[in-house]
Order: structure tokens, then sequence, then C-alpha cells
């Protein structure tokens, strides 16, 4: 059964309902404040994607963004990636620092 949104014409509040296809016409019960005057409202679809979907999409992104060899393209495609897989944008971001850091003293300790 999907769920119906609807809106109190009484109290204006928002609500949602767990309902079969035959009822979502009928008129519904506001659970605030009790009145019947209700109108069914179109609500947003979400659509559950896989990490690996995600990690797709972010690849198709970072294809048209710019240059990947640029770190600021790179530093703002983590920021994306890490938001987009609900992990610490600053854990990512002082992981790209210690990388960039690891190369430009890489360079001098072996020139030294």
């Amino acid at each position: 059964m999907p769920l119906y949104e609807y809106r109190c014409g009484a109290c204006r509040k928002r609500f949602v309902k767990l309902l079969s296809v035959a009822q979502r016409d009928d008129p519904q019960t506001c659970p605030f404040c009790g009145h019947n005057e209700t109108k069914r409202l179109v609500s947003r679809v979400a659509r559950l994607r896989t990490e690996d979907q995600i990690l797709d999409d972010l690849a198709d992104t970072l294809e048209f963004s710019g240059d990947p060899d640029d770190p600021a393209t790179m530093r703002r495609f983590m920021r994306e990636m890490s938001a987009a897989m609900d992990e610490d944008p600053h854990e990512m971001e002082a992981m790209f620092e210690e990388e960039l850091a690891g190369e430009s003293t890489g360079g001098e300790e072996e020139s030294a």
C-alpha cells in the first residue's frame, strides 16, 4: 500500500497516510485537528540508488566538470563524493591535504 500526503484545509498542516489506491480519494481525517477537509497532495518520489550507482553518477559529473589534474576540481569532486556517500567531508579533505603535502615533500626529500 502506498503512502499519500494530505493537507488539512482547516489547520493547514500536512500529514501522511498509508492507504490503498481505492481509499486515496476518500475524505481523510486530519490527525492534528480532526477535520476532514483534506486535499491529497502530489508528493516527491524518493529514488533509492546503490552505492555503485551513486559513484557512477559522480564519475559522469567528473568527466564534464573540468580538468581532473586540477587540485580545485578534485577537491570539489571529493566534497561531492563524501556528501553522496554520507561520510565526513572534513576527513576526506584531510586525506586530500595529506596527499598534496606528501607530493610536495616527497619531491624535496628526493632532491636532498
